[in-house]
């Protein structure tokens, strides 16, 4: 990669991690392919994991990283962690205005430092497919009081890897006594409230409205 290309993903990476293990975690549950990335900026991390990524962010700078070609090509050819052919493409422009995808054609939808994305991308994920949310904006609270969404557990970290945990779903969400979410506030705030027990991510599965809620085949 050019070095003005290397230099944006390398601070980016220094700055908030390459989150690697969490995509590795993701893949190996969920077996997830054709990946939805709003507000990527320039992490290009998934593309190393995943087979087909779309990257979506309205900073100028993501546009010019994700115009270099050749260059992201010659890196996910590099370090891809498969066999498979990667394909990966960049959407500028803000994710919450009306996107040339296929309406329920996503695997999974990626949610990490960029608001309200399970609200305003959600059409483009399938039936059964996985929203992986983080809460520093509140997006993961709101996932959890949409009944398009079934919360089907966390991501933990277990020694220094990442790990899928469910059984014990019924303990995230609660506030200390018992107190109410205010999902107004978490909307004008863009913040996420304190729960009594918290994880970094947060996994749903998309459910149809009118289909019986089924927890897909992990294996």
């Amino acid at each position: 990669m050019s070095k003005e290309t290397m230099r944006l993903y390398k601070e980016y990476v220094e700055r908030a991690g390459s989150r690697i293990e969490v995509f590795r975690e993701v893949r190996r549950e969920f077996r997830s392919k054709r990946v939805l990335y709003p507000g990527s900026y320039v992490h290009l991390t998934p593309s190393l994991i995943f087979p087909e990524v779309i990257f979506v962010d309205s900073d100028i700078r993501a546009k010019r990283f994700f115009s270099c070609r050749e260059e992201i090509w010659d890196h996910i050819n590099q370090f891809k962690e498969n066999e498979e052919e990667h394909l990966f493409q960049f959407i500028s422009g803000d994710y919450q205005s009306e996107m040339n995808i296929p309406l329920n054609s996503i695997d999974l939808l990626i949610s990490e430092y960029a608001g309200f994305v399970s609200i305003h991308t959600k059409e483009y994920l399938r039936n059964g497919g996985i929203l992986l949310a983080g809460d520093s904006h509140g997006d993961a609270t709101l996932a959890n009081s949409d009944p398009d969404f079934l919360f089907l557990g966390v991501l933990k970290e277990c020694e220094g890897q990442y790990c899928f945990q469910k059984g014990e779903n019924e303990r995230y969400f609660r506030r200390y006594r018992n107190m109410a979410v205010d999902l107004d506030t978490v909307k004008n705030t863009m913040k996420g409230p304190k729960y009594s027990k918290s994880a970094d991510y947060y996994i749903f599965q998309k459910q149809g409205r009118t289909n019986e809620k089924e927890k897909i085949n992990q294996k």
